[in-house]
């Protein structure tokens, strides 16, 4: 019998992309938490993407005992992750004693730098524009239990819609969709399990939880949760400590908690209003007029980004994306948003008298629900595309046509923040208009 406890092994790792101020540089930076019983030597190795070279290795003998030790790697040149360029690498973490393979650790890694530039998002020193989607983990037929190809799809045809970003609301999604945003190419704000609207009618909703001392620990939890589980993920730029959970203490100890254990990302909170502890100002809904007066008040001096978490409530037939998101190219603090959401939520019901359907709040004897309200999807229920989504496409297309007519030029603009046009093909159609 082989006991595995009483041999050296890694526990954790954490692996940081550091780019420098050229973004051209890097240093690789893997933090280990060990348990070592006897010396060995540890390696770490990075793979371009076809895996048949290697780009940088390193390795140390750690000596019996030691809890943690931290490999730096410079890395010239690597081509860097973006939603729109996602190149990921692979780097291999190999524990030995005496030559013999004790354990083997391999995870993708992406480089990029997310920061707050002149007071917005920016990867890799470029700002960037967010065309997302509030998504829940839902399948017609299993509910909750999602298969990872049918993530995959979700995916792709986001893609093919124009949509760059994912918030996952409201709670930490599927474990392999950030592997999965990491390789198509996604913004992720990856959020903790946090929401408290019962205690909307309270005098004080933010005293009984949010602002109450002994809730401390349990707020801290799901932000390390979400956070060991997801740090190594180029995708996940921003941090969420949660949706609609009033504001308090505690949710000032989840972002001090982030920042302290990974700095490299940004936190997001709507709540928070005046963004105290958050890196971003966010709103749900707000009127266009509001929207514009939230740009402007600060005039160009702004320190922090408006950011929409939730916007156009994509029930019925909906509409009104063109104006907003006219309104958000318009001003430079205007970051984009997350239209609420990716898909409705019914589920399918074989029915003994009738024709099967898709059954949503109240159809399951469930009381209280809230009605058709998850029925408020771009896709329908089983994932194909509504008309909304339709929408949503033309919406956030990122290349814009337009005519001068004043001297009959064709304007094309490119809203791309990180690559050109090569990918796509023109194709120009002349119509003869018969005189009448």
């Amino acid at each position: 019998m082989i006991s595995f406890p009483s041999k050296s092994r890694i526990d954790d790792f954490f692996i940081k992309t550091l780019l420098d101020s050229d973004y051209e540089h890097a240093d690789l930076e893997v933090d280990l938490r060990l348990t070592v019983k006897a010396d060995c030597e540890i390696s770490v190795t990075l793979l371009d993407s076809n895996l048949n070279s290697s780009v940088a290795a390193k390795k140390a003998t750690i000596k019996s005992g030691t809890e943690s030790y931290t490999f730096h790697i410079p890395v010239q040149g690597p081509h860097k992750w973006t939603a729109e360029t996602p190149f990921l690498y692979e780097a291999t973490i190999t524990v030995q004693v005496q030559g013999q393979v004790l354990q083997t650790i391999k995870s993708q890694v992406g480089f990029r730098a997310v920061q707050l530039l002149s007071g917005l998002i920016s990867v890799n020193g470029t700002p960037i524009f967010i065309r997302g989607v509030n998504r829940h983990d839902h399948h017609p037929l299993r509910g909750r239990a999602v298969p990872v190809d049918f993530i995959r799809k979700d995916l792709i045809l986001m893609k093919k819609h124009n949509i760059n970003a994912i918030r996952c609301s409201h709670y930490p999604s599927h474990p392999q969709l950030p592997a999965l945003a990491d390789e198509l190419g996604f913004w992720l704000i990856d959020e903790a399990d946090l929401e408290c609207h019962g205690f909307a009618r309270s005098p004080d909703p933010s005293k009984p939880t949010s602002d109450n001392p002994s809730w401390r620990g349990a707020y801290l939890d799901r932000m390390e949760q979400l956070i060991q589980r997801d740090k190594n993920h180029p995708s996940v730029i921003i941090w969420s400590l949660g949706n609609e959970a009033f504001y308090g203490r505690n949710h000032a100890a989840m972002y001090e908690y982030a920042k302290s254990v990974d700095p490299g990302r940004l936190v997001h909170y709507c709540e928070d209003r005046e963004a105290r502890t958050a890196d971003m100002i966010s709103r749900m809904y707000p009127h266009l007029d509001e929207l514009a007066h939230l740009a402007t008040e600060h005039g160009n001096n702004f320190k922090k980004p408006v950011v929409l978490c939730e916007y156009a409530h994509s029930m019925g037939n909906s509409g009104g994306l063109q104006d907003y998101q006219a309104t958000l190219r318009q001003y430079r603090r205007l970051q984009g948003g997350f239209i609420w959401e990716w898909a409705s939520h019914g589920l399918w019901v074989d029915h003994p008298d009738r024709k099967g359907f898709y059954a949503y709040g109240g159809d399951f004897g469930d009381i209280p629900n809230d009605g058709n309200f998850v029925l408020d999807g771009l896709c329908y229920s089983d994932h194909t595309p509504g008309t909304c989504l339709i929408e949503a496409k033309k919406a956030f297309a990122p290349v814009q046509i337009g005519f001068d007519e004043s001297n009959h030029d064709l304007i094309i603009t490119n809203e791309y923040d990180f690559i050109d046009l090569g990918h796509l093909r023109a194709i120009i159609t002349v119509h003869r208009m018969d005189e009448r």
